[in-house]
C-alpha cells in the first residue's frame, strides 16, 4: 500500500475521498515551494534555486525536468506525470503544464513558476 504524503496525515480520510484533487494541490505546493536542503531531511526534497545558479534559456530545460521529477516521485497519486512549458508573461513568469491520471481519470494542471521569488503557485485547468 503506497504511503500517503505527509501533508495529508494531517487531514481526514473523508475529506480527500470526496475531493481527490485539494489535497494534491497543497502537497505538491508544498513540495515545490520548498527550496532543496531546506524544511526537509530527505535529500533531493523541494527545488534547487535555478534562477541563482543559471539564467536565461538555461533555466528552462533544468526547471522542467525539476518540476516533473518533483511531482512524479513526491506526489504518488498521479501517475503519468508530464510537465511542459506552455510559455512566459510579462511579470517574468514561466507557465507550465501538468498532466497525469489522478484516480484513473485525466488531469490537467496549471503551473505557474515565478523566476523572481521562485514561488510556485498551481490551478486545476478544465
Amino acid at each position: 500500500m503506497p504511503r500517503r504524503p505527509f501533508l495529508d496525515r494531517f487531514s481526514s480520510r473523508g475529506a480527500s475521498a470526496r475531493e481527490p484533487l485539494g489535497p494534491v494541490l497543497r502537497n505538491l505546493e508544498a513540495v515545490l515551494n520548498t527550496r532543496e536542503g531546506y524544511g526537509f531531511f530527505q535529500q533531493g526534497f523541494g527545488l534547487g534555486d535555478y534562477t541563482g545558479d543559471r539564467g536565461g534559456k538555461e533555466l528552462v530545460p533544468f526547471l522542467t525536468e525539476e518540476l516533473q521529477r518533483q511531482v512524479a516521485q513526491y506526489e504518488p497519486r498521479l501517475r503519468d506525470v508530464e510537465v511542459t512549458l506552455r510559455g512566459q508573461d510579462a511579470a517574468l513568469c514561466l507557465h507550465f503544464e501538468v498532466t497525469g491520471l489522478l484516480s484513473g481519470e485525466a488531469l490537467r494542471l496549471g503551473l505557474i513558476f515565478d523566476t523572481v521569488s521562485s514561488r510556485v503557485r498551481l490551478e486545476r485547468k478544465d
